[in-house]
């Protein structure tokens, strides 16, 4: 991940909570948890790139590490939205029960803008070879900041 990346989502993550309400510990287990999983992902992306020859075989290696990460998006996507339907059933009244539809609503959004925004890059790329790769790696790029953004529903 990009160093700007890296310091964008830490900055984000720190403004979303605000200064005052900062839970510092939060905010270190999720960018050590997110680290954890970019370095796996990159690890095995150098591995697939040590035999990749051509452009079809970057492609391929990086839509293995969009993959993962697209993976990791949908298992918290659905752990935030069990997690909501639950604690909505438990509280009853005292919470909103329009949350996990909101959070269905949200991930639906974000989906359509994802695939709007890396369509858009491959479009712009077409008469190139890299096409496939840039289209890749902006979905890797959309599913970290997912996770970042997943994180701020019901905290668990």
């Amino acid at each position: 991940m990009k160093d700007w990346m890296k310091a964008g989502i830490a900055g984000a993550m720190l403004a979303s909570a605000g200064a005052v309400h900062a839970d510092t510990g939060r905010e270190a287990a999720q960018l050590e948890g997110l680290r954890q999983l970019e370095v796996k992902l990159e690890s095995k992306y150098q591995q697939c790139m040590k035999t990749a020859r051509g452009t079809n075989a970057t492609e391929h290696c990086m839509a293995l590490k969009w993959k993962g990460a697209d993976d990791a998006v949908k298992a918290a996507y659905q752990a935030k939205l069990t997690h909501a339907q639950e604690y909505v059933k438990i509280k009853g009244a005292n919470e909103s029960a329009e949350v996990p539809a909101m959070l269905e609503r949200s991930q639906g959004l974000w989906e359509q803008y994802a695939e709007a925004e890396c369509n858009g890059l491959y479009e712009q790329s077409i008469g190139g070879t890299i096409r496939g790769t840039v289209a890749a790696e902006c979905r890797y790029r959309m599913a970290i900041q997912r996770l970042v953004a997943l994180d701020e529903w019901w905290a668990s």
